[in-house]
């Protein structure tokens, strides 16, 4: 990589998970070896955020490809928190591919995440620029999770079950960008080759778990396409790894309580009046309080199977929207820039457990994420 004036550059700083991660890397032990910044649309908000920390700061506009230049001609690497990413994220993306500076984000968004392997897998390898996206709670415990189950059991084509417990609140970024997700173009609801693999399966829906004596509610989010994305850059992991997630609760009724509203929502955001109307109860640069997120938590049972063994992994923690993003995210953006050399795989296109793998299972034990396992015989 070419020399650069900052390592970081967090991009969206004056938000609610943007101050976090600023406040995670800035107590970090690492943060001491590493010179790093931070850049907004904000000026005069980014202004105490950089005297607070003694940070260069960056006005910068997510559609100005100038100014984005700026900071990813200055960076070796951008941590992007600023959503809807679908919206806000494609010239960034493009910018840091141009000036081979690496770019993480938290997204959610599966149509964003594809429209970047589509679109930058090529150039981003022949630029030596790795780009990853969910970084954040989703997708870093199952994916990361995932991977720590397949290398202990030391097999292939292991059938993986992920079930999902949490307990905590959303911030007014995260809202809107749930809210953008009902508006995407009808043309990225196709479904990409690495999940067409999985097509002639068919996963239960709705049942009880007897095992884990809760109702487990399928939940298709983006962590399947990023799991199946390290199956397909992870060679140990065979070709025909399968994962399916779910979301427990302790009743029927607890469920019918998500999919009710679930349902209205879906429709309202489809309007631009009543989608403002729903923005509006989780205005933009919200979130829960310190006091709120420190009752937050959650836990990840992953259960691998193969013809041969079965293992349960639980990977735990805090908060899981703000406080363990903010951490998920920080500690892949210093793998990258300090372990650099002991990476998996050092550009492309990449998932979280696909680059740093072995790296991360360290540096998340290091900074207070539970993973545990059991292996039983079958």
């Amino acid at each position: 990589m070419v020399k650069k004036d900052y390592d970081i550059i967090i991009h969206g700083a004056t938000g609610f998970t943007g101050k976090l991660i600023c406040d995670y890397l800035f107590n970090h032990s690492d943060s001491k070896t590493i010179k790093w910044a931070i850049s907004g649309r904000n000026k005069s908000k980014l202004k105490p955020i950089s005297e607070k920390y003694n940070i260069d700061s960056f006005t910068v506009d997510s559609f100005d490809f100038d100014l984005l230049h700026t900071i990813t001609s200055k960076s070796k690497l951008i941590i992007s928190v600023v959503g809807p990413y679908s919206i806000y994220g494609k010239k960034l993306v493009k910018s840091c591919v141009e000036n081979n500076c690496h770019y993480l984000d938290i997204t959610g968004e599966s149509a964003f995440v594809k429209h970047i392997e589509k679109t930058y897998t090529k150039s981003a390898i022949e630029n030596n620029t790795i780009l990853i996206s969910c970084c954040g709670f989703e997708s870093i415990p199952p994916d990361i999770g995932t991977y720590y189950s397949v290398q202990k059991l030391k097999e292939k084509n292991v059938n993986i079950k992920c079930y999902m417990r949490t307990k905590g609140q959303i911030s007014g970024g995260t809202w809107a960008s749930f809210l953008n997700h009902f508006n995407k173009d009808k043309k990225n609801k196709n479904p990409s080759k690495n999940i067409n693999r999985e097509s002639n399966y068919k996963d239960k829906i709705i049942f009880y778990n007897k095992d884990l004596k809760k109702w487990a509610l399928l939940f298709p989010d983006v962590d399947r396409y990023i799991i199946n994305r390290s199956s397909n850059l992870i060679s140990s992991y065979g070709n025909e790894l399968r994962f399916t997630k779910y979301m427990l609760f302790p009743s029927i009724y607890k469920i019918m309580l998500l999919l009710v509203p679930l349902f209205f929502i879906s429709i309202l955001a489809k309007f631009k009046s009543s989608k403002k109307w729903l923005e509006s109860f989780i205005p933009s640069g919200t979130g829960p309080s310190k006091q709120d997120r420190k009752k937050h938590w959650f836990k990840y049972t992953i259960i691998g199977k193969t013809l041969n063994q079965k293992i349960v992994t639980t990977v735990s923690g805090g908060d899981p929207g703000y406080g363990e993003t903010s951490k998920f995210i920080t500690e892949m953006a210093l793998s990258i820039i300090i372990d650099y050399n002991k990476l998996n795989l050092n550009k492309g296109v990449l998932t979280p457990a696909s680059c740093a793998g072995d790296i991360m299972l360290d540096r998340l034990k290091k900074s207070g994420i539970t993973i545990k396992h059991q292996i039983y015989k079958v």
